[in-house]
């Protein structure tokens, strides 16, 4: 009971702080391997209501044909063009608690006059809070038994991915060396500039060590 406390609170406080600016000073790290603390699940499974394979009815995602589709040949889909880190805000969505995992929902709002796609995972890094600078290692993407859709996101309308970890008061305090930080980077799929989160937490800082997953974008917001 006393865990679960302690995983509410981080959550509660993560959704409390969320909001999102751009920040040139702290950039996204290079991709770290799930790694779960003792005991705990290998795999994060996808909370409720999240999967990351297209949902039901839409084998490619949003903006995309099916062609194994039968009965009918499919339709050609005109898909809009990559979404720029300028066209995009981003921001903390919904935050559950699972069998001792935290998922955090990444909402991405499309904030250009005109529908564009993300597709994959965005690069996504703990910001320490007191050097600015990302931490670890990002967040690792998470197998799919389906390739990621692309998920066509309109003008004003949102789409989110979902961050898994575990809080670090799982973890051996002397391997996790948690630190303070205000928030995370996120540099969405094939850019290169990064959109900077605000959320106060803590997280581990010790290379490689409780390094959470990301699941791929899906439609939507939570």
């Amino acid at each position: 009971m006393k865990r679960l406390v302690h995983l509410l609170a981080a959550a509660t406080v993560l959704l409390a702080a969320a909001c999102s600016h751009d920040d040139p000073s702290a950039s996204a790290g290079s991709q770290g391997k799930w790694v779960a603390p003792s005991g705990a699940a290998s795999e994060p499974a996808a909370p409720s209501g999240r999967t990351s394979a297209p949902p039901a009815g839409q084998p490619g995602g949003a903006g995309v044909t099916d062609p194994g589709a039968t009965g009918t040949k499919p339709r050609a889909t005109k898909t809009a063009s990559r979404c720029r880190t300028a066209d995009l805000k981003a921001s903390t969505g919904a935050v559950e608690s699972n069998a001792g995992l935290l998922y955090v929902n990444l909402v991405f709002t499309n904030k250009s006059a005109k529908p564009c796609s993300l597709a994959g995972y965005p690069a996504v890094a703990w910001v320490a809070a007191k050097t600015g600078e990302a931490i670890d290692q990002s967040f690792a993407p998470s197998p799919s038994e389906a390739p990621p859709p692309t998920v066509t996101i309109a003008p004003k309308k949102s789409a989110h991915a979902t961050l898994a970890y575990h809080h670090p008061g799982e973890v051996d305090p002397a391997t996790c060396k948690s630190v303070a930080v205000k928030g995370y980077t996120v540099t969405p799929p094939h850019e290169t500039s990064s959109i900077f989160v605000k959320g106060a937490t803590t997280a581990c800082s010790s290379t490689g060590v409780n390094t959470g997953r990301i699941l791929a974008i899906a439609t939507g917001s939570r």
